[in-house]
């Protein structure tokens, strides 16, 4: 279910799409919000703004360019954390599938070691690259709960990603958020990632938590733990013992179920 939009997110998405279709004119069929805006879990200390936009088919050099002009001008402005933004075809968006081709991946990080006030800026071309496989999220989170800033419903533009394909990227997910994350985000993620195993739906970190909670899905103490680092009622730290433990089983879990999918397939 799509969540309305911080109104500061809603606005700012609405300003770089004015800009990208200043550029492109009717070459951009569509934007969309997604992540954390659409799904309810906005926190202006820890959240981006995530935005996919999609293109008519032919884009050429010219079309990337001026896509990268005018998301690269907008990306100091987002609220919260930053931008994180891609760009894809209709052909790409209509049939998502493995490599992940797009046309352009702009981003910028206000997180991290940088010094107060500074920025990493990340401005990829996608005929550089094989594909991306976080494009597969951005696809399912968008089908799912996008917000269309500009353009139709998502659901008539992005095609479904494969059931099998989308576990396999979440037990992935767990693997890099325990090496590079802190706990609330490998706990967190492990029970959205149940949310969607167990009823196939999208759903925020916190929400996803308070589920999994609920429903008796991991151990109540690790979850409860990580909903107060999450919601800034205690501070973060990294994944205790049985924090690992619970996420390494919920990743074991999701990859034997890809499995499965994949074979019926």
């Amino acid at each position: 279910m799509t969540a309305q939009p911080p109104d500061q997110v809603l606005a700012y998405a609405g300003l770089v799409t004015g800009r990208v279709r200043s550029h492109l004119g009717g070459r951009l069929l569509a934007a969309y919000l997604h992540g954390s805006a659409v799904l309810g879990g906005w926190r202006a200390d820890r959240s981006d703004v995530d935005m996919l936009f999609v293109t008519e088919d032919g884009a050429d050099s010219q079309d990337i360019d001026a896509l990268s002009a005018a998301l690269t001008a907008s990306a100091a402005e987002a609220p919260g954390r930053g931008l994180e933004s891609s760009a894809v075809t209709a052909g790409q968006a209509a049939q998502p599938r493995a490599p992940w081709p797009f046309l352009l991946h702009v981003a910028v990080d206000r997180a991290g070691p940088q010094a107060p006030g500074s920025a990493r800026l990340v401005d990829v071309r996608g005929d550089g690259q094989p594909g991306d496989p976080d494009l597969l999220m951005h696809y399912t989170t968008s089908r799912a709960a996008g917000w269309a800033v500009h353009g139709p419903g998502p659901r008539e533009l992005i095609g479904a990603v494969p059931r099998p394909a989308i576990l396999g990227y979440l037990a992935d997910e767990l693997g890099w958020g325990l090496e590079h994350g802190t706990e609330a985000y490998a706990v967190l993620n492990a029970g959205r990632a149940q949310v969607f195993l167990a009823d196939g739906r999208i759903v925020s970190k916190i929400e996803g938590g308070r589920v999994a909670l609920a429903r008796g899905f991991g151990p109540s103490a690790v979850l409860r733990r990580a909903l107060d680092q999450q919601q800034g009622r205690v501070p973060e730290r990294a994944a205790g013992g049985d924090a690992v433990g619970y996420v390494q089983a919920v990743a074991a879990h999701l990859r034997s179920a890809a499995q499965a999918g994949a074979g019926r397939g």
